[in-house]
């Protein structure tokens, strides 16, 4: 159940009548509600009125409960090369009403937006997928975040405590070659990282912090990941990383074809 109380389900149609897969028995869903949920507290304040943009929005659940608590518009962008059962529409139907969606290259290709016209921007659990540093993404955020819009990013935090008992264990942190090269984690952060990413950008850290909330199927782990990030000091372990920003009053004119040395390394692969 969703905190309005109603269950989430999405529909090809308006009437409500041809469920899409994206609904409560969705096994994603099941997996990453939590965290879902823990994101969607964080930009609740802001999203009455708004137009939010889920920039890698699938399964669109953080759109459903933007629409409900009072949205403007919701718009959300997936960018897997997947066969994605939603590649062909343009539009979605939450009982709250139309939730736009399109397919983009999220690393190479721009929103489809006009410069400010976003109040909310989200992107969960998709800088880790991106094969190169996110410069156009970054210029995509710049660009279409209004003067004093606020952007939410979580992203799997390296420095779990899952990875250290796997690294322990002498196992690989790394997912598995994958079929769908745009579904393996490439670069996971740590909040430094995450941090310096929001400085590159030029935006004005609201809160940064962890979330006990894994996306996995060992459901038994999570009372102990819940009671680990209540812990000060060992809370730094937990699963996922989370950052609130907000857009300054004046954009930012930094340069954004020049990353941060905590994320980008320019060493040339060449031997002398």
């Amino acid at each position: 159940m969703t905190a309005t109380g109603q269950g989430f389900g999405l529909y090809y149609d308006a009437a409500l009548t041809k469920p899409t897969p994206y609904r409560d028995a969705n096994d994603y869903v099941a997996k990453a509600r939590d965290r879902m949920d823990r994101t969607f507290d964080l930009i609740a304040p802001f999203v009455k009125g708004a137009t939010v943009l889920d920039v890698g929005a699938s399964p669109f659940y953080l759109l459903d409960r933007a629409k409900r608590a009072g949205a403007a518009r919701c718009h959300g962008v997936y960018f897997a090369n997947d066969d994605h059962p939603l590649r062909h529409l343009n539009r979605i139907y939450s009982p709250a009403g139309p939730i736009e969606i399109s397919h983009a290259d999220a690393e190479n290709e721009g929103f489809p937006f006009a410069d400010d016209a976003v109040d909310v921007l989200t992107a969960c659990e998709i800088l880790e997928h991106f094969d190169a540093f996110p410069v156009r993404f970054a210029t995509e955020v710049r660009r279409v975040l209004r003067p004093g819009g606020h952007l939410c990013i979580t992203v799997p935090n390296v420095a779990s405590i899952a990875n250290i008992i796997k690294l322990v264990f002498q196992r690989n942190i790394y997912m598995k070659y994958r079929s769908d090269v745009t579904g393996r984690h490439k670069h996971e952060y740590t909040l430094s990282q995450l941090k310096a990413f929001i400085a590159y950008l030029g935006m004005d850290v609201v809160k940064a912090g962890y979330m006990p909330s894994p996306t996995s199927d060992l459901y038994r782990l999570r009372p102990a990941y819940r009671a680990l990030s209540a812990i000060p000091g060992v809370r730094s372990y937990s699963p996922v990383l989370y950052i609130l920003a907000r857009q300054p009053a004046v954009k930012p004119t930094s340069d954004l074809e020049v990353p941060p040395d905590a994320l980008y390394d320019r060493s040339l692969s060449i031997e002398e």
